[in-house]
């Protein structure tokens, strides 16, 4: 059985998941610890992490 995964629609749905996390938390009355500069940047770099990992695990065979 062939496994391949969509890493370009995985890494957008985290990154959609992500904001749309810190954006419900804002929206409940919450606030940010930190800077939102590194809100930003850790969202874009989990997701892309994320995708590396997934991108380089899954055989192209």
């Amino acid at each position: 059985m062939k496994r391949s995964m969509d890493v370009p629609a995985l890494v957008t749905s985290l990154i959609l998941l992500g904001f749309g996390g810190v954006g419900a938390w804002l929206l409940t009355g919450h606030h940010l610890v930190g800077p939102p500069s590194m809100w930003f940047a850790s969202i874009l770099m989990v997701a892309g992490i994320v995708g590396l990992m997934v991108s380089l695990t899954t055989s192209r065979r």
